[in-house]
């Protein structure tokens, strides 16, 4: 982002960017079926890249025709793949917990690598349910690489403490209805619940059931029937993306107005509360064909719990700078595993430009004026600081510098040029 001497004005209608986090959830199921799928929609990020790339891995021909990413029928069975592999994640954590599971349905040994922000994080953490069914791997203090040595799954019961990530429970439930016994995960301290759903209704959509259910409000019960078959001859939209989305929405929702095509009004993604968010702050917005339209309000000062939805905190922290009076959200915990400690990294970059912004613990608290100094941002090569403090630099009357932009790719490739399509100079 150059420098900016003026504050910005949004306006025009952008199509959402596909979700990344439904699409790797398609490709997988798309891996795992008899009949393969079709999908409309696809998207360009560095994340699905890394899914397309595993899934070849894994068997998968993947092919296009015309605007429609084909995954055709597995060239081998599962169980049957017959060599050595590497599952390459790139930096993408979902990729890492999600494909691990459904790689050690091939009952070969296997190594999970990555790249950049990623080997900082300790994902392998997540894996340990795996030693309980028989898997053998060795990890460095919880990061990538892992190195598999023996690789299956084993139907059964299994506890698992879900407060830092639902991802690799999603890998869990795609792949135990292909073992020949029944399964039941009881999760303990689930977050991002949604996104739990959003698979089980992924793999419903391939033919695939199973249930579940909250035990004294603080357990999630999934019973798992063993020996079911992924189906499916459909064709599959990908949704857009309600994370990305939410920093473009903000901009609109403090200077101008825009309308966003291609959001599920249904969708299980956590990251459509950024409307909640909106109701709070007393944000503008409706539906008009289809169309999101979020214009320029009187931002109020709120308090929101993004546990589930720990995404949206960037983009909302922005929200918050340009409300009027204190605004708290918590949840912040959820942050530092991320490809940054997000928490942090908001609140040391935004104290450049002169925002009162204080992190401990879980909350942060924003007190937002709305004039903030010319600032020198650092993205710290995090996709979703770097989306917020754009739009940061974009509201503030005296602009912003940002290095390290260029990672935006990891979810959003189009970000700075869809930015660009609705701007215009505030008079």
């Amino acid at each position: 982002m150059d420098s900016k001497p003026k504050k910005q004005f949004f306006s025009g209608i952008i199509e959402a960017p596909p979700s990344k986090s439904h699409e790797q959830r398609i490709m997988a199921a798309g891996l795992l079926s008899q009949a393969g799928c079709v999908i409309e929609n696809f998207g360009t990020s560095d994340d699905v890249l890394a899914a397309r790339e595993i899934i070849s891995q894994l068997g998968a021909v993947v092919v296009f025709d015309n605007d429609k990413l084909v995954i055709r029928k597995s060239i081998v069975k599962i169980g049957n793949l017959n060599k050595e592999y590497i599952l390459n994640c790139r930096e993408s954590a979902l990729c890492a917990r999600l494909f691990t599971p459904i790689a050690c349905l091939f009952n070969n040994p296997f190594t999970v690598v990555g790249s950049g922000t990623l080997l900082k994080r300790t994902v392998a953490d997540n894996f340990t349910i795996l030693r309980q069914m028989g898997c053998e791997y060795e990890s460095m203090d919880g990061k990538l690489p892992v190195y598999f040595k023996s690789a299956f799954l084993k139907s059964g019961e299994y506890k698992i403490d879900g407060s830092s990530s639902s991802q690799f429970i999603s890998g869990l439930i795609m792949s135990l209805p292909l073992e020949k016994g029944d399964s039941k995960l009881i999760i303990s301290n689930p977050v991002s619940i949604n996104y739990i759903l959003m698979t089980i209704e992924v793999i419903a959509s391939f033919g695939v059931n199973i249930n579940y259910r909250t035990d004294n409000q603080t357990d999630l019960i999934i019973d798992i029937p063993g020996n079911q078959t992924y189906k499916s001859k459909r064709i599959y939209t990908i949704e857009g993306d309600w994370s990305g989305i939410a920093n473009i929405c903000v901009a609109a929702a403090v200077n101008g107005k825009i309308g966003v095509k291609g959001l599920n009004k249904s969708s299980l993604q956590p990251d459509k509360d950024i409307l909640k968010v909106f109701d709070l702050a007393g944000v503008n917005y409706y539906w008009e064909n289809d169309n999101l339209i979020v214009e320029k309000s009187e931002i109020k000062a709120f308090d929101f719990n993004a546990v589930n939805c720990p995404d949206l905190i960037p983009a909302i922290t922005v929200l918050a700078a340009f409300a009027n009076g204190e605004s708290h959200i918590y949840g912040a915990s959820r942050l530092k595993s991320k490809e940054s400690s997000r928490a942090e990294v908001l609140q040391n970059e935004l104290k450049k430009a002169n925002l009162n912004i204080r992190f401990k613990d879980d909350l942060i608290q924003i007190i937002g004026k709305g004039k903030y100094s010319f600032a020198e941002f650092d993205s710290h090569d995090d996709h979703r600081i770097a989306m917020a403090l754009t739009v940061f630099g974009m509201l503030s009357e005296n602009g912003a510098r940002l290095e390290n932009r260029h990672c935006v790719s990891k979810s959003y490739p189009d970000f700075f040029e869809d930015l660009k399509k609705i701007t215009v100079d505030s008079n």
